[in-house]
């Protein structure tokens, strides 16, 4: 292992990348618990309509757009001992836990038309406020403790495998302590899950705020450019106006309409499809094993590959995964819905090892054409594609299952409902991974970078 002095300028030690990764270990008990069971609180214990509560969540995630844009300038008019991104991670983590705490706690004692309310405001405050600013200026730290691409691509695939294990605990736990509690149709429940993941993510995210230090680019430290850009407008002008910034949203939107749909939905269909809640978790575990293995070689694949060639490949094998899901579903043929899980798991881990560095990648790119960095306001272009991808994923669940008759009083679902969770969860994702690869196409931004330093 390299001493400090032996390490390259701007990489990071095996330290500060774990230290990193256990940030977003920690953002999971929040984000991908929300993600994956949220409608199911809400349809099945406080009893709201899923096609509403889609539409909530939907709306939420347009006003998460702008308050992404807000919170990426509000970083980068940050300037302290502490660096411009990681004063906003740290002041973020207890409301961001104090409020997932009233969002999996709507009073039942309230009329329906107060409960809704309820969710509006504590749904938005979580996703448009604490979570924005939380997962904003997480992003925004990567480039600014790894200052070259290859390292880059090492700490996002270990923050990308620590994803993945914090969604395989959340797959294995959240069945029992639902089972534990009395089932997901009581709110204690759902109070008491809350309450240790929020703990969770406390710990984990704090260790990554005391642990975790900004650099500056080697470019500041020898005045070839400004230690804080001032001309904002510039930015948002330049950032407009590459291809890289729209293909990155889309892939951003689309990959976590993926992640999102597959666990949130296989929780439905696992009990209505097969009859059997358990198979939930060996869906995710199957999926997350296979995608840690993967990550684990992602970087060495990059290299020798490319980024864009092995999303590509990734692509395709998604749509293949999501075919051979639904056939299998159809027949109730638990083995092809396995292989269509490994699939989705190998399909997903490179996406997720390289997408959090297409921001970063954005950010050299337009360095080079402007002679500044644009940390903050670049990355959230990476909040904005993830948030709007998961609320168009909660959306599609919740109309998807509305649109099948869903009904989350009720102990049996019509054969409707069965198909509408069967089509959400294989192939909404393998439509999805089409417009991945289509976006990958025409990803070269490391090729113009390239030109851009000779």
């Amino acid at each position: 292992m390299k001493t400090k002095k032996e390490r390259p300028y701007g990489t990071t030690s095996g330290l500060e990348r774990l230290t990193y990764a256990l940030g977003d270990l920690g953002s999971n008990f929040v984000w991908t618990f929300c993600s994956s069971f949220l409608t199911l609180y809400y349809t099945d214990s406080v009893l709201v309509s899923a096609g509403l509560v889609g539409t909530i969540m939907l709306i939420c995630r347009i006003f998460d757009g702008f308050s992404d844009i807000g919170a990426g300038l509000l970083i980068e008019k940050t300037k302290g001992k502490r660096g411009k991104a990681r004063p906003w991670f740290g002041g973020s983590i207890i409301p961001l836990v104090l409020i997932q705490l009233l969002v999996f706690n709507v009073p039942g004692s309230m009329a329906m038309g107060a409960k809704i309310a309820w969710i509006i405001v504590s749904y938005f405050l979580l996703t448009v406020v604490a979570y924005t600013i939380n997962n904003v200026s997480y992003h925004a730290m990567l480039p600014r403790i790894s200052l070259t691409s290859e390292d880059r691509n090492k700490v996002s695939s270990l923050r990308g495998i620590f994803s993945f294990i914090a969604g395989l605990l959340l797959a294995i736990l959240t069945p029992r302590l639902l089972a534990a509690g009395g089932g997901e149709k009581l709110q204690s429940s759902w109070t008491s899950i809350a309450l240790i993941y929020s703990v969770l993510c406390l710990v984990f995210e704090g260790i990554c705020y005391f642990g975790t230090k900004e650099k500056i680019s080697s470019a500041e430290s020898t005045g070839e450019t400004k230690a804080e850009p001032h001309d904002v407008k510039l930015g948002v002008r330049e950032l407009l106006h590459t291809k890289y910034f729209y293909i990155t949203v889309l892939v951003f939107i689309f990959c976590f309409i993926i992640n999102g749909i597959f666990l949130s939905s296989a929780v439905y269909f696992t009990r209505d499809v097969f009859g059997n809640a358990d198979l939930y978790s060996l869906i995710a575990i199957i999926s997350i094993l296979f995608a840690v293995v993967v990550m684990a070689f992602a970087p060495k694949m990059f290299a020798k590959h490319g980024k864009r060639n092995v999303l590509l490949v990734a692509a395709v094998i998604g749509v293949v995964g999501g075919v051979i899901g639904y056939v299998g579903a159809k027949g109730l043929n638990v083995v092809l819905v396995f292989v269509s899980t490994a699939l989705h798991g190998i399909s997903l881990a490179p996406f997720v090892a390289a997408i959090f560095t297409f921001a970063s990648d954005i950010i050299d790119y337009l360095e080079i054409k402007t002679g500044e960095r644009y940390e903050g306001l670049v990355t959230s272009v990476s909040s904005i594609g993830s948030k709007v991808g998961v609320g168009l994923g909660s959306a599609i669940l919740g109309w998807g299952l509305a649109a099948g008759g869903y009904d989350g009083a009720l102990a049996q679902q019509a054969q409707s409902a069965k198909n509408a969770e069967t089509i959400l969860l294989f192939i909404v994702p393998a439509i999805a991974s089409v417009v991945c690869f289509i976006c990958m196409w025409f990803w070269d931004i490391d090729k113009k970078i390239a030109e851009g330093k000779k």
